[in-house]
């Protein structure tokens, strides 16, 4: 049984997390490119490249910020926060559903393959479960400290994405081969 203490603080993380949930909630509502369907036009099938880390990290980078703070201006801060954490929290939700995608055309090729190394599978799947909790993470805290209080964790994902997205390339080639060579001459 927990304590008054322990009841107290999970009722403050809770409200915590409703608190950062309805932020980023309405951050998102207010961005018209918050939505898988972004950017409009884009063909059934066809992939978004990758943001360079370069991008990524200016996202999250406190530079920006700093330089917005030495105009004195709190309205100026205020409309910059805002748009910088509807940036982040749309590139969140863009990798969220580009690794889900890169994952299911993973299974999708398992399936067909005739040698599945186990090993290789539980890494992937524990990097992909690793992003998915980063993504998570990210999404409550940019609504709780902004863009830039979640830097380290957008880096790592980043480079998971990227790590992610290589590898499975790297299955899909070595299938399509293998499938090519079974169905050569004999």
């Amino acid at each position: 049984m927990i304590g008054t203490t322990g009841a107290l603080l999970a009722a403050a993380a809770l409200a915590l997390l409703l608190i950062a949930w309805i932020r980023v909630d309405k951050a998102l509502r207010a961005w018209p490119f918050g939505s898988e369907d972004w950017p409009p036009g884009l063909e059934e099938g066809t992939e978004l490249e990758a943001c360079p880390p370069e991008f990524v990290a200016q996202i999250f980078s406190s530079g920006d910020l700093a330089y917005v703070g030495r105009l004195n201006s709190r309205e100026l801060q205020r409309r910059f926060r805002h748009e910088r954490n509807g940036v982040a929290l749309v590139w969140v939700q863009q990798t969220s559903a580009a690794v889900q995608r890169i994952m299911r055309r993973h299974v999708e090729a398992s399936r067909r393959s005739r040698d599945i190394e186990f090993m290789t599978e539980a890494r992937i799947f524990l990097q992909y479960a690793q992003l998915r909790a980063a993504c998570a993470l990210m999404f409550v805290g940019i609504g709780l400290a902004g863009a830039q209080g979640v830097r380290g964790v957008a880096l790592y994902a980043d480079w998971l994405t990227q790590r992610i997205g290589q590898v499975a390339r790297e299955f899909d080639a070595g299938l399509r081969a293998q499938e090519m060579k079974g169905a050569g001459p004999s």
